[in-house]
């Protein structure tokens, strides 16, 4: 059921939307950031706002912002992470990828952006580990390298366990891209295909107030048991587990 935003919130975020418009129009962003990925900047804000106050459902948000990423000009979002400096610091895991904190290069923006951002950097054969979300909605985008991409959707949650049904099962290259929800899509693992591999990530917490749990990600082993129909019954694991298996 959706809320009406309180006033505060309401105000925070108008002024939050004047701010980058102001921004932009002064050209303070630098030199990097074309005024398309301004706007691009000033879209992805909006929508993630709109699903955490609860204007939008979170099968919306993930419209929208594959609609988002699909208009993205990826040399241009590689310039505003600094990812010629980012990616030659990276210390890879043997196990896993490597979550690394990202900033946009665009000085002055609201400190709180609603959505958090990193990038996964992994090698050939390492993961971001199969793992399913609760009351989140997230985005993936590959900025370079090639990954193969499953993703799962949850018929059944149960206390031990998911079923799952497979939706996605391909490479993705830079610039492609997939996005998550409760109600879509909502398990996913990539693992990459080259010798290194960057991954963009953006996500939005609490977009759905009917779902009593907090958000954060639920390990499972999507390699379980097959049902009919193709289902599979995915035992929930721990961290430590899905990495010793996938990562």
């Amino acid at each position: 059921m959706s809320q009406e935003p309180n006033r505060r919130d309401f105000l925070s975020s108008l002024t939050a939307l004047a701010l980058i418009e102001s921004l932009s129009s002064h050209n303070l962003f630098g030199a990097d950031v074309s005024p398309m990925l301004t706007d691009w900047y000033k879209q992805l804000y909006q929508i993630s706002r709109d699903v955490a106050d609860h204007k939008t459902k979170d099968l919306e948000f993930q419209s929208a912002l594959e609609g988002l990423y699909a208009r993205v000009n990826l040399e241009d979002l590689l310039k505003t992470l600094d990812f010629d400096k980012l990616s030659k610091q990276v210390d890879y895991p043997a196990k896993g990828a490597k979550s690394l904190t990202v900033d946009f290069k665009v000085g002055g923006l609201p400190t709180n952006l609603v959505f958090g951002r990193q990038v996964f950097a992994m090698t050939k054969g390492r993961s971001v580990v199969p793992h399913g979300h609760n009351n989140m909605a997230t985005g993936f985008i590959v900025l370079k390298g090639d990954f193969r991409g499953r993703h799962y959707d949850r018929v059944e949650d149960h206390k031990d366990h998911y079923i799952v049904k497979p939706t996605i099962d391909r490479t993705f290259k830079p610039g492609e891209f997939s996005t998550v929800s409760d109600h879509k899509d909502n398990v996913h693992w990539f693992t990459a295909e080259s010798e290194t591999g960057f991954i963009f990530n953006v996500h939005v917490n609490n977009t759905d107030p009917t779902n009593q749990n907090g958000p954060g990600r639920v390990y499972v082993d999507p390699m379980g048991e097959k049902l009919s129909g193709g289902l599979i019954k995915a035992p929930k694991v721990s961290y430590g587990r899905v990495n010793q298996l996938y990562g």
